[in-house]
Parts: structure tokens; C-alpha cells; sequence
């Protein structure tokens, strides 16, 4: 009976495997049948595509940061177009002083003096009181009335100024760009101590106008700034005409704007003489965009002619060769420019900084200083006082020049 019940319970077995594997045949045959039937109805079949929905859309977004800066690089371009349409202006600042004497006259004693100053507070003493200033601005002049020289043959005259070669870090410590050199000092100790000057200068990247050598300064956006520099005491025709072709050597050379440097006048006289007027008047005719006169050792007036400032004399600025100077009135002449695509435009925009050579009353530090109050508008009002017989022009308060 065991037997027999076993055969029968494998007998139902086999017969539910049998049904089992039939019915998932069928299921898989009526399932392509079903495709096929909706492939031929034209029925979408949805299918799990969200991978390559992500596909799509990085691909559409691609494209679509391509079209943009497509967009941009084509609205940069314009705008590189139209930059290149618009007029270029630029501002020069140019900063002038009056007789720098950076060392000894030949009969001074050592105490007290610019060397003895220079041994105890070093190079960058003085000029502090103004280096603001000189660093502030797209080149700053100075008129360098020394040699800078170890030679000891000297000319003789009353005075004789010089200072030690290494004193030029005076200058380059405290952003000074260029000098000018016609001056009646330049040949104190004769060629050498010129040639000694020139070859410090050269050496330390200072521009400076002597005679018919012509000096060039470049500003950090390129424009060309031309000096020419000499000394007209002897009002000789001859020594004009270095002027006059170095004017027309600078603008050759690319020089957007020209300064005319000039050593002339009377000592101690507030007010230009007949020659330095008529010869200023023949500077600007020829073509300067600026005189700055020195000599005199005192502040004299300010005359605007056909549209350009001459500077008469801007007095005794950081002065070695006199160790108390009655006149301690000094100012820093400051002129800003304007150019549109490089060619300068008329007006003057200018102002003076009053000042005293010292930063005491009593004896001279070898210190300029910027004055202030009442001393300020004291030097503001001697200027008008100076300046009134030549044109018309007023100084107010704050130094700043008005052209009536």
C-alpha cells in the first residue's frame, strides 16, 4: 500500500510541472505577440529612459551655454569695437620745484650742514615733508643746482656747489623723475664734475634737459614727456636757440607734452625782468607747453600767455648752499594735463603748494615743508601780489589757480 500511494503522489507531481512549464511558455509567447501587435497599431510602448532623459538634457544645456557664449564673446567684441571708437583721455599730474642744491658750498663748515644732515638721518630726510606729493603725481622736476661729484678742481667763483655722488638716492627715494641742469652750478668743478653728474643721473634712470641734450620721461601709460633745460644769464641769442631747436627735437621724438626749463633773472627780485618775459613769450611761440623758471632764489610771479603757464621763478626748494636763507618762501608748482588720444587740450588746470624751505623759522633743515594757515595764505596772496602786472590770474586760499 506504500508503494502504490508513492507512485500515485510523483504521478501528480509530474503532472503539475508539466502544467507549470506550459503556462509561462505561454505567457512569454502572448507577451511578443502583444508588441508585435501594437508596433503594427502604431501604440507607443513607454520604457524607462530616465538615464537618457539626463543625456538629453546635458546635451541641451551644452548647447545652450555654447549659444550664450557665443552671445558674449559677440557682445564683448562690440563692446572692444566701441571702446576703440570712443575718444581715449588720460590726466598727467606734473609736479615742479625750484633749486634743489643737494650738498655744501665750498666755504660752509660741517655743522649744520646738508652733509652733516645727510651723515646723522640718512637719504629719505629730505624730502619727507613732501614725498607724498612727488609719489602722488606722473613725474616730478626739480631744477639740480650741483654737481654730484668727488672731483675737487674747482672754478673759481664766490660759490661753488657740490655734493657726493651717492647723494642721488635722495632723488630716487623720493620719486624724483627728472631734472634740469642748465644752471650757472653745472660746471662748478669743471667737465669732471659734470660728466660725474650726468653719469649719476644716466646711472639712476634720471631724465634731465642740458643745453641741446634733450631729456624724454615715459609715463606708466606711455605718454612722452620732453624737457630741455638752459641757463640764459648771458641772454645770448645762441644759448635760445638750444631752446628752441629742443622743442622741435622733442615733438620729432614723440613728446606729447614739453617743458621748458630756464635759469635767468636777478637775484632776490620778486618780479621777472624785461628779458625773461620777452623770452618766455618766444618759448611758448615756439612751441613749450610750460616754462618753469629758477635763479632768483625767491618766489617770482606766474604769467599765463596764449594759453600756457610760465612759471618766473619758483624760488629755493631744498637748498644746501645756504644754511639760513632770509627768505624761507618757497612753493611746489603742480599743473595737470589732460590729452585726448594722446594730443594735449587747451586749459590749465593748476595749483601751487605753498611752502617753506625748512620745517623751522630760525635756520634752514635742509626739510621743505607744506605750509599751513595763516603762513599758507601769506604765500597764496604774495604770489597774487607777484603774478598781477602779467595777467590775469588769482590764487585762492587753497593754492588752487584760476584764469580770469
Amino acid at each position: 500500500m506504500k508503494n502504490k500511494g508513492l507512485k500515485i503522489l510523483l504521478c501528480v507531481l509530474l503532472v503539475l510541472c508539466i502544467i507549470m512549464a506550459g503556462a509561462l511558455i505561454g505567457k512569454e509567447y502572448i507577451g511578443d505577440n502583444i508588441k508585435e501587435a501594437a508596433n503594427r497599431n502604431g501604440v507607443d510602448v513607454v520604457k524607462d529612459t530616465s538615464d537618457t532623459e539626463k543625456e538629453d538634457d546635458n546635451a541641451v544645456d551644452s548647447t545652450a551655454q555654447g549659444t550664450g557664449s557665443t552671445q558674449s564673446d559677440a557682445t564683448k567684441a562690440d563692446a572692444t569695437e566701441a571702446d576703440t571708437q570712443q575718444p581715449q583721455m588720460s590726466t598727467i599730474v606734473i609736479t615742479a620745484t625750484g633749486d634743489c642744491t643737494l650738498g655744501n658750498n665750498q666755504e660752509q663748515s660741517y655743522d649744520g650742514s646738508f652733509n652733516s644732515y645727510y651723515d646723522s638721518k640718512g637719504q629719505d630726510y629730505f624730502f619727507g615733508g613732501v614725498r607724498d606729493i612727488f609719489e602722488a603725481d606722473d613725474m616730478t622736476l626739480i631744477n639740480l643746482e650741483c654737481v654730484l661729484s668727488d672731483a675737487t678742481d674747482r672754478v673759481e667763483k664766490r660759490w661753488n656747489l657740490k655734493g657726493k655722488p651717492g647723494f642721488i638716492g635722495i632723488m630716487t627715494g623720493s620719486s624724483i623723475e627728472a631734472c634740469s641742469l642748465g644752471n650757472n652750478h653745472t660746471y662748478d668743478y669743471g667737465q669732471q664734475g659734470l660728466d660725474d653728474t650726468r653719469n649719476v643721473l644716466d646711472n639712476a634712470g634720471i631724465v634731465y634737459g642740458f643745453n641741446d641734450h634733450t631729456g624724454i620721461y615715459e609715463t606708466a601709460d606711455g605718454t612722452r614727456i620732453g624737457i630741455v633745460s638752459v641757463s640764459l644769464l648771458s641772454q645770448n641769442g645762441d644759448r635760445e636757440a638750444y631752446i628752441q631747436n629742443g622743442i622741435a627735437q622733442l615733438r620729432e621724438q614723440g613728446a606729447a607734452i614739453v617743458i621748458a626749463c630756464c635759469h635767468w633773472g636777478i637775484e632776490g627780485d620778486h618780479y621777472p625782468n624785461d628779458y625773461q618775459q620777452a623770452a618766455a613769450h618766444r618759448i611758448i611761440d615756439w612751441g613749450a607747453d610750460l616754462v618753469v623758471g629758477n635763479h632768483p632764489h625767491v618766489l617770482q610771479g606766474m604769467e599765463v600767455y596764449n594759453g600756457k603757464m610760465i612759471c618766473y621763478s619758483l624760488g629755493n626748494f631744498c637748498f644746501g648752499g645756504n644754511k639760513n636763507p632770509a627768505d624761507k618762501n618757497t612753493a611746489i608748482y603742480q599743473q595737470a594735463f589732460t590729452l585726448i588720444n594722446g594730443e594735449l587740450q587747451p586749459g590749465i588746470d593748476a595749483q601751487i603748494i605753498p611752502c617753506t624751505l625748512s620745517s623751522v623759522s630760525s635756520y634752514n633743515d635742509f626739510r621743505p615743508t607744506v605750509a599751513s594757515g595763516e603762513k599758507a595764505q601769506e604765500i597764496c596772496n604774495l604770489m597774487n601780489t607777484y603774478s598781477q602786472n602779467y595777467s590775469k590770474i588769482e590764487i585762492d586760499g587753497l593754492g588752487k589757480l584760476h584764469v580770469n
